[in-house]
């Protein structure tokens, strides 16, 4: 594509469009910070609504400043065209682990407790999301969950995006409430989260059939496949924080995002690493990410725990090349107090067993 400008920011090419619009990678030339530049499609920018759903988002992501929710640099307007800079996640989308298979239980536990963090954030600004779904959701290539697309969030500041008795969303991710054209609160998004949950835990979603209609009766009514049934290696636990979640009245289910995270918390306290070096692993193994990334993205926090290790408790833990390269990258964490002196013997020895 021909190179094109956008404020300070340089268009490098294409990385993917949706219903309304077009996502580019880019670089703000004078910060040298690579970023995502969000373009209205034209067709969209003739469309009031569409047009009312960009700026909103824009609106919504402009109050958040959140780990897990994508950062907004700026706004622009060009040539009669809309253009959002963003911050640039560099991994997949949910959408695309799941299709590959279902993802581990702490995997799972993990992105579901940062969404809830992202979630309690929003909600505090009095913002529902109102379109969790997988393909609104991201793992970075640090560790990190991350929450997208806020075109259709309902700020309780604002007017409501749509007339009452108008449902809005994706079919198989939307709350009872939200089909019915009900108000929507905090409930629904935990819901919606419930199903996204469900579908990385299963390889499936709750909720099937052939039109939306279908999928909106058996929504209503609660009758979902069964996750004891398509994902037996979940942990109890785990199962029922789910299943409290896909209730369908917003009664039954967790009353905020607040109490969600509270629930699954102790999911987590068996993890035998950090959060963000578990979701760092779990892309290396599905080869969304090279074994010399997962090591540059390591956290100080990963590195400084590596660092109370003994030598022999290393040399335990490195038998493989990922482990004894994970040592490698901590002996070079200059942030964590680590020396050559103590990494080096153990690096010395894994480089004589590759021999």
């Amino acid at each position: 594509m021909a190179i094109r400008k956008v404020g300070d920011c340089r268009i490098l090419g294409p990385l993917g469009k949706g219903g309304m619009a077009l996502v580019y990678r880019g670089v703000h030339e004078l910060l040298q910070r690579e970023v995502a530049i969000k373009e209205l499609s034209p067709d969209s920018a003739k469309d009031p609504e569409k047009m009312s759903r960009f700026k909103r988002e824009a609106m919504a992501l402009a109050g958040f400043h959140h780990q897990h929710i994508v950062t907004l640099y700026d706004l622009i307007e060009k040539n009669d065209g809309w253009y959002m800079v963003m911050e640039l996640v560099d991994g997949p989308t949910l959408s695309e682990l799941i299709k590959e298979a279902p993802l581990p239980p702490q995997v799972v536990s993990v992105v579901g407790l940062q969404l809830a963090h992202a979630l309690e954030h929003a909600h505090f600004q009095r913002v529902v999301h109102r379109d969790l779904k997988p393909g609104n959701i991201m793992l970075s290539k640090l560790g990190e969950t991350k929450l997208m697309d806020f075109g259709i969030a309902q700020n309780e500041d604002l007017d409501r995006l749509t007339k009452t008795g108008l449902a809005v969303g994706t079919p198989a991710y939307m709350s009872p409430e939200q089909i019915t054209g009900a108000p929507v609160d905090a409930r629904s998004d935990v819901y919606s989260l419930g199903v996204v949950l469900f579908e990385a835990l299963a390889g499936a979603r709750p909720f099937t059939g052939s039109n939306p209609g279908e999928v909106f009766a058996k929504v209503t009514q609660g009758k979902r496949e069964s996750l004891k049934k398509l994902a037996p290696s979940t942990p109890k636990p785990l199962r029922e924080v789910v299943e409290r979640m896909l209730s369908v009245k917003p009664g039954d289910r967790f009353p905020d995002a607040t109490a969600l995270r509270h629930a699954l918390e102790p999911m987590l306290a068996g993890l035998d690493k950090p959060p963000g070096a578990l979701l760092v692993n779990f892309l290396r193994t599905r080869q969304k990410i090279t074994e010399s990334e997962a090591l540059a993205h390591l956290s100080q926090t990963d590195l400084s725990q590596l660092s109370q290790l003994s030598p022999a408790e290393l040399s335990a833990v490195g038998g493989s090349r990922w482990g004894v390269g994970l040592l490698f990258g901590a002996a070079l964490g200059a942030g964590a107090g680590l020396t050559m002196e103590r990494w080096l013997p153990v690096v010395r020895a894994w480089l004589e067993s590759l021999r």
